[in-house]
């Protein structure tokens, strides 16, 4: 690829990441993206081939700024391992400050659309990669005495950069990183004490963290209700290349579907008849299946629509 299209890249992901931001991905469209990059539609799909595309792309860039910026604190004169580690936890938490928009506004998007448990494989690739790199950079600052531990430790540097990150979303709270990265580092110093003192069994391996890490708690991944497949549908079946008819049947289905749903007592012959309507379309097959499977467990407890 030549300077010139990676430079375009760069400048295209950095505008969509701004709208991002500013309305969110499922509000932002590609001709609004190619408009603001001062391009044509069909010059931005040079580019990247699929929406998709770009928000992978756009992924894998704050990753790409991770990584660089983790590298250049290892590299710190003079700096012992564990004030290095402390330096990386400052750089990690530093450029989700600095992404904070943006972040925010994906993870409203994934929630408000339903796709918090749709997590892209990049995202997946890319946190296995940070997993392992903290099970190494513990090691490295505590010894290789704390090895048998390293999972356990990453475990809960997991769990604290989780409830840190909340803590810099949150405008209303005022607590600077610095501060952050020492307290974490003061636990991490208690915790890897203990276990070195103690000797207790570890409660996760490298292997069990890894496919933790790799595909999730089986069971405990939140599904989509529903009406958010349904609306996730009616987006997309806006711009099916279907004969008039059919679309309309289509649209009509799922707008029933929708007023049947939060009734106290759906009513499970007209369910039934409207799932049928939606059969053998390919390009909803996907959803079509996640639709029958959230509406059998739905209708296999109290309806939560209608709940207080």
């Amino acid at each position: 690829m030549s300077e010139k299209s990676t430079d375009k890249r760069k400048h295209i992901i950095r505008t969509a990441m701004e709208l991002f931001s500013a309305k969110g991905p499922s509000a932002t469209s590609m001709q609004e993206i190619a408009e603001h990059c001062g391009m044509s539609k069909g010059s931005l799909y040079l580019h990247f081939k699929s929406k998709v595309e770009l928000e992978t792309s756009i992924y894998n860039h704050c990753y790409q700024m991770l990584q660089e910026h983790l590298i250049e604190a290892d590299q710190l004169p003079g700096l012992s391992p564990k004030e290095i580690l402390q330096k990386q936890i400052e750089v990690l938490l530093s450029l989700v400050l600095e992404l904070r928009e943006f972040l925010l506004m994906q993870l409203r998007d994934w929630v408000t659309n339903g796709k918090k448990s749709m997590e892209p494989q990049c995202v997946k690739d890319n946190n296995l990669m940070l997993l392992s790199w903290a099970q190494t950079r513990l090691v490295r600052a505590y010894g290789p005495e704390i090895a048998p531990y390293a999972a356990d430790l990453t475990l809960f540097l997991h769990g604290s950069f989780g409830s840190y990150i909340r803590l810099l979303f949150d405008s209303r709270i005022n607590i600077s990183i610095q501060m952050m990265s020492e307290h974490l580092m003061f636990a991490l110093d208690q915790l890897s004490d203990g276990f070195l003192h103690k000797r207790p069994l570890p409660l996760f391996s490298a292997e069990i963290l890894e496919q933790w890490a790799n595909e999730g708690l089986e069971g405990l991944a939140p599904n989509r209700h529903p009406l958010q497949v349904i609306k996730s549908m009616k987006i997309r079946a806006r711009d099916l290349s279907l004969p008039a008819d059919r679309k309309e049947e289509v649209m009509d289905s799922l707008q029933i579907l929708e007023q049947e749903i939060v009734e106290l007592q759906p009513r499970r012959v007209i369910l039934q008849g409207m799932l049928r309507n939606l059969e053998n379309i390919p390009e909803l097959d996907e959803e079509f299946k996640e639709l029958e499977a959230a509406m059998l467990h739905t209708n296999s407890r109290p309806n939560p629509v209608t709940q207080g």
